[in-house]
């Protein structure tokens, strides 16, 4: 996907504009795994221990845990929902193989600079409130660590690489996570 040399689609200040690529730079994040799948083995290798080898939580009540997962579950479609809205409308990939083409400021990147990997956070979290499950609990900070270290960590550093100053700009007005 070829950059427009003056765009400021997506991206917020006085004089911004997208610069190309330069030629020693491969146009995408060095991501070696598509992230979700990192929140379905946390997810599945959870269930499957809570199935084989259960420890059990004090629970809250049934009520309080249906509620409790789902405004968790609400949150975390916001942050997804909002995440892949924003995108589709700056002409920006949510696929970690194809090159960003813009910083994307608005909806839920406003709070968070991660917010489709915070929403998976999020939903496993609220999973793990509704089964009590405390294999779920144990996967959160597992799976936290995993997107950190193995998806936002190199996708910084190549946008880092790409925007210069209007990723740096960003990164000083928006936390990571949350």
């Amino acid at each position: 996907m070829a950059l427009p040399s003056n765009s400021t689609n997506g991206v917020q200040g006085a004089d911004c504009k997208v610069k190309k690529v330069k030629n020693n730079l491969k146009d995408r994040a060095n991501v070696p795994v598509a992230p979700p799948l990192y929140f379905f083995i946390c997810l599945g290798l959870g269930l499957l221990l809570e199935y084989v080898l259960p420890l059990r939580l004090v629970c809250l009540p049934w009520a309080a845990r249906i509620t409790l997962s789902g405004l968790l579950l609400l949150i975390s479609g916001y942050f997804a929902a909002s995440a892949f809205t924003v995108l589709i409308k700056n002409n920006t990939p949510f696929d970690h193989a194809r090159p960003t083409a813009v910083i994307v400021r608005e909806g839920s990147f406003k709070f968070s600079r991660n917010p489709m990997y915070l929403s998976l956070l999020i939903l496993i979290a609220g999973i793990a409130v509704l089964t009590c499950s405390l294999w779920l609990y144990i996967a959160i900070p597992i799976l936290f660590i995993l997107l950190d270290v193995l998806a936002v960590r190199p996708e910084e550093k190549y946008l880092s690489q790409k925007f210069e100053k209007y990723y740096s700009d960003y990164k000083a007005e928006v936390r990571r996570w949350i």
